[in-house]
């Protein structure tokens, strides 16, 4: 099968996603990470890239960056390449440590690169990681909460500015802004992942616990009678804008695909 062509992004900036292959870990203790980060500050040096927003999970890595002068495709081999290099002779292991491709969504407008970011940012929340996103230490979150651009690696200024154009009221107007819901999670400019579902049910995790957290109910109490109304209209939002199937839906509500059925 053919590889799907990859969207050019007239902006240059990009929100792009590595997977480990078969979903397995890429990061597997402390050295790890912060291996990673040095790899991107090494090739961000040579390539002259900006990055505006980067998260590391267990399994996968975000990075939102602006490609420059060079080319996307260069960039994130280069970044994975080398870190697959040192994972590889570190544990000992052969064979391939990402799955496939990367993925990559143009950002090209204003709204979307905001929701990117805050979405980001938010993935160790989404998760279960941790309880506040700041305590995260592998994410650009940190980078945003400082006073100067003490962290080379992130381009702060670029964000920051569509949030405010007093300095003095940077960090606040960040802290708040990170803290929105993103009702719109499903939205136009999310459609460029809908071919993958992987994708899909990850948004769809972060939509549910943005949802839930809202309506102050945990998941494991969506079947009480009095949250009928909340889990209904939660349902529905997800027949209506994620594209899941019924049983994908039931899964992660955990609840019967005959229960999604009913919901009208």
């Amino acid at each position: 099968m053919p590889r799907t062509r990859r969207i050019i992004s007239s902006s240059k900036i990009y929100h792009t996603i590595s997977r480990g292959n078969e979903r397995k870990a890429i990061f597997l203790d402390t050295d790890d990470y912060t291996r990673f980060t040095n790899i991107l500050r090494k090739i961000q040096s040579a390539k002259s890239f900006a990055i505006y927003a980067y998260c590391l999970m267990p399994n996968h890595y975000h990075l939102i960056l602006n490609e420059g002068e060079n080319v996307i495709s260069s960039i994130m081999s280069s970044i994975n390449t080398t870190y697959a290099i040192y994972f590889n002779k570190k544990y000992d292991r052969v064979g391939h440590l990402f799955q496939g491709r990367f993925r990559s969504e143009a950002i090209e407008d204003e709204s979307y690169f905001l929701t990117a970011v805050r979405y980001v940012h938010n993935n160790p929340l989404s998760a279960g990681l941790v309880n506040d996103i700041s305590r995260y230490p592998w994410s650009s979150y940190g980078a945003y909460l400082q006073a100067d651009d003490e962290d080379e690696l992130i381009e702060r200024r670029f964000l920051l500015g569509m949030l405010t154009s007093s300095p003095g009221r940077a960090t606040e107007e960040f802290i708040n802004f990170s803290r929105q819901s993103d009702e719109n999670i499903f939205s136009k400019h999310l459609t460029g992942f809908e071919e993958d579902t992987a994708i899909i049910v990850e948004k769809a995790k972060t939509f549910i616990n943005i949802y839930l957290q809202e309506q102050n109910i945990k998941q494991e109490e969506l079947n009480r009678t009095s949250n009928k109304t909340a889990r209904n209209e939660l349902i529905r939002l997800l027949k209506d804008k994620s594209g899941l199937t019924l049983e994908q839906i039931g899964k992660l509500l955990k609840l019967s695909k005959s229960t999604i059925s009913r919901v009208k």
